[in-house]
């Protein structure tokens, strides 16, 4: 992998994100997050199966948007949208309209069905890591209103609304 592609990923991202009017201290972690899906992207790439890198590389992203928009009380949205960027398929968009307009109906179908696969991909990433993410926070929420999980106390008392098996 080129270490320059990192660069152009992250300097996309800060031209993408300065145009969405992103806030100066939000710019990292978008930044950060784009230079990180595009590694990873770039790595699975090489392996030679690039759908399950773009899937890789969102759900990368994803993580690192939540987790960051948690500590940093900013919403995960903002970083999601600059740092998935350097992954949408442009290319195979353009060239799926240009084989059309050219008549090549199989190539309109290859390049398209690739294209879409990578679309998907990245949906589905954002979507699991999203979906994970909340689940864990939620979790976590959940056991500091209730004091732990009930192996936590020594005392024996149980949390209000814990039914017991006793």
């Amino acid at each position: 992998m080129n270490p320059l592609e990192l660069l152009w990923a992250a300097l996309a991202t800060a031209g993408f994100a300065v145009l969405l009017e992103l806030r100066p201290r939000d710019l990292p972690l978008a930044v950060a997050g784009a230079s990180l899906g595009w590694w990873i992207f770039s790595a699975f790439r090489i392996a030679g199966d690039p759908a399950i890198g773009y899937f890789a590389a969102a759900a990368a992203i994803g993580f690192l948007s939540e987790f960051g928009a948690h500590f940093l009380r900013r919403p995960a949205f903002l970083y999601m949208v600059c740092a998935i960027l350097p992954l949408v398929p442009g290319s195979g968009m353009y060239n799926t309209m240009l084989q059309s307009v050219r008549g090549d109906f199989p190539g309109t179908l290859a390049i398209g069905f690739a294209t879409l696969q990578a679309a998907g991909a990245i949906a589905a990433g954002l979507a699991v890591s999203s979906a994970l993410a909340r689940l864990a926070s939620q979790v976590a929420t959940s056991r500091r209103r209730r004091g732990g999980t009930p192996g936590d106390r020594e005392n024996g008392d149980e949390p209000a609304g814990w039914v017991s098996a006793k």
